[in-house]
């Protein structure tokens, strides 16, 4: 497993990710690694690459990892803790959470809000963010149309389309792969966005209603609910996300001067 990798005259990309391995699940651990490995055939050639465990970081280690951070990415995994959010628990399909890893990620986003560092949130990454803005979620979608049953044997994504809303950073980062406004995605949640965050706005529909992707004016921070990362679709679509993060990352020293009067 690669963890970190150094060359100097690259950008370096922090990608979080909740735990290292799921002990006695194999079945998750595949199809994190999956899409691990994708994230990082899209990355390597342009990024130095940091993989940030923020279960075992918590709030500050995530945070002072983050120092080192060009751009970061919050990858998919669990549900966020509905502490949270002022939810509770005991709903449909609710799974393991992970408070510490929540907390470690949420103040990822808290840095990247106040230093102006390029944020990308995937799936839970999306929500962490929204939750972050002092949004919630819906805890389960009834209807179970965003996600696969069968998707740690067969790794197969939902497949449907989604609008990007004009004029939005979404739409300039993803312009090079967009069809009048329009992007086939690869979906897999079973939550979703039921308040925005303050000051977020929304970047992307599903057919569905959905909320599909977010992101803040004030920062360069931008939510997806899909999986860009997913092996079976476009590659394409991941590299452009990652350059829109180059090119509004700020230099470290300016980026360094804020974090300290911060």
């Amino acid at each position: 497993m690669i963890g970190t990798m150094t060359n100097h005259t690259k950008p370096t990309l922090l990608i979080s990710n909740v735990l290292p391995a799921r002990p006695g699940d194999e079945a998750y651990n595949n199809i994190c690694m999956r899409l691990w490995d994708r994230i990082l055939e899209a990355a390597v050639p342009t990024w130095n690459v940091i993989r940030e465990y923020a279960q075992e970081d918590g709030a500050e280690g995530a945070a002072l990892r983050a120092r080192d951070a060009d751009a970061i990415v919050i990858m998919g995994g669990e549900d966020v803790h509905p502490a949270n959010y002022g939810g509770s628990q005991g709903y449909n399909r609710e799974g393991r959470h992970w408070y510490r890893a929540d907390q470690g990620q949420l103040a990822l986003v808290d840095y990247a809000s106040r230093t102006g560092t390029p944020l990308l949130g995937i799936c839970r990454g999306m929500q962490i963010i929204n939750t972050a803005f002092g949004g919630t979620l819906e805890q389960d979608i009834a209807d179970g149309t965003h996600t696969n049953p069968a998707i740690l044997s067969d790794h197969r994504f939902v497949r449907h389309s989604v609008r990007v809303e004009a004029d939005s950073n979404l739409e300039r980062a993803l312009s090079p792969v967009l069809i009048n406004s329009e992007l086939t995605i690869s979906s897999a949640h079973h939550q979703r966005v039921h308040r925005l965050g303050d000051t977020l706005r929304i970047s992307a529909y599903a057919p569905d209603g959905t909320v599909e992707a977010i992101e803040s004016p004030d920062a360069p921070i931008i939510g997806v609910q899909w999986h860009p990362e997913d092996p079976a679709d476009n590659i394409a679509q991941l590299r452009v996300l990652l350059a829109h993060m180059d090119a509004r990352r700020a230099p470290r020293l300016e980026r360094a001067s804020t974090t300290l009067v911060a």
